[in-house]
Parts: C-alpha cells; sequence; structure tokens
C-alpha cells in the first residue's frame, strides 16, 4: 500500500517535472533562436500548454508506457523505448494549441516553439518513467 502510494506520488512529481521542463526549454529555445522573451505572454503560455498537456500528454504518456511495458519484454530496452515513443506525441498538443488560434502552419516558429516544448517534456517523461518502472517492479 505504501509502495504503491510512492510510486503515484512520484509520477505525480514526474508530471510536474516534465511540464517545467518542456517550459524551461520552450524559454531557452526562444531566447537562443530568436533573442526574444515571452515578456507579457508567459501566463498564456503556461496556460494553453498546461491545459494540451493535462488534456493530451497526461493520458498519452500513461499509454504509450502501458503498451511499452506491456509489448516490450526486456525491462532494459524499455528505458530506450518510454522516452522515445513520449517524444514522438510532441505534435499532437502543438496541433491542439495551434487549432485554437486559427490553425496557424505547423511550420510556424511559434509550432517549432512548442515541439521543442513537448519533445523535451517527452523525454524527461519517458526516462523518468523508466527509472519509476525498474525501481518499483524490481521490489515485486
Amino acid at each position: 500500500m505504501l509502495i504503491t502510494l510512492l510510486r503515484y506520488l512520484l509520477l505525480i512529481c514526474l508530471f510536474f517535472l516534465s511540464y517545467w521542463a518542456g517550459f524551461y526549454s520552450y524559454e531557452k529555445t526562444l531566447w537562443f533562436g530568436w533573442k526574444q522573451t515571452l515578456g507579457g505572454d508567459k501566463q498564456a503560455v503556461i496556460f494553453w500548454s498546461s491545459i494540451a498537456y493535462i488534456i493530451i500528454l497526461v493520458p498519452l504518456y500513461l499509454l504509450i508506457c502501458y503498451v511499452v511495458k506491456i509489448k516490450v519484454k526486456r525491462k532494459y530496452f524499455r528505458l530506450f523505448f518510454y522516452p522515445l515513443f513520449c517524444t514522438l506525441s510532441f505534435m499532437l498538443p502543438t496541433i491542439f494549441i495551434t487549432t485554437i488560434f486559427g490553425g496557424s502552419s505547423i511550420l510556424s516558429p511559434e509550432s517549432q516553439l512548442f515541439y521543442v516544448f513537448f519533445a523535451s517534456s517527452g523525454i524527461i517523461f519517458g526516462i523518468g518513467y523508466g527509472i519509476i518502472s525498474l525501481v518499483f517492479d524490481a521490489n515485486r
């Protein structure tokens, strides 16, 4: 019971960590790529990206990790596939955000920033999920 609770707490922390890692990547890419800061748009980016993250990526990350866990039998191979497939889901939340704001191009600079955001988030979530799974599945 306590181990299960600890696992879920770590997963919740991982969702927050992966979101903020993605946001940090977004900010740094904006700065290094265009020499700009978010300025007054920061709250809007946090709001819309967190909506897309919660609605699309949280369930998708869990589904991806569940499927990888079932399909890939070797647990150390899973450490590669969790981040790979979580990262490859980066386009879905970006399409969600760009569609809400008038369907801008999926190749626009704004879309590219969100690609970096959600791809970075996927890498962090996949690696973290893999580590959590290794630790807690070893106890079973």
